[in-house]
């Protein structure tokens, strides 16, 4: 096989390959590189969502006060999913001044709820 072909085209036909295969590799390493570096840019950006704080209700319930584009909503999170329970008041006065009698009636509501 190698007389028909020559050494020489044998040789040529290897280093192509050779060549083809290390421009595959070298074009998947720039791709995820540069999928990489995307992802670092995206998440470099500040968050619009920022949580203020959170109240525990039990083992898997939770209230959060969370703020979103300069508005404060009062989120309850449990095991069956997430609900909006209301907008708040804009941020003028503390945390527990404002949200305090609320966080009190959840935990209370909450305390109702279960099951001895």
């Amino acid at each position: 096989m190698i007389a028909a072909f020559g050494a020489g085209s044998l040789l040529s036909a290897a280093g192509s390959l050779f060549i083809i295969l290390g421009l595959l590799a070298a074009s998947w390493f720039a791709a995820r590189k540069l999928r990489a570096t995307r992802g670092v840019l995206r998440n470099a950006r500040p968050a619009p969502i920022n949580i203020i704080a959170t109240r525990g209700l039990g083992v898997q319930s939770a209230l959060l006060i969370v703020e979103a584009e300069g508005q404060r909503f009062l989120i309850g999170t449990s095991r069956a999913g997430i609900t909006a329970i209301g907008a708040l008041p804009p941020s003028g006065t503390t945390t527990a001044e404002t949200f305090g009698p609320l966080f009190d009636r959840a935990a209370a509501i909450q305390g109702e709820i279960r099951t001895p």
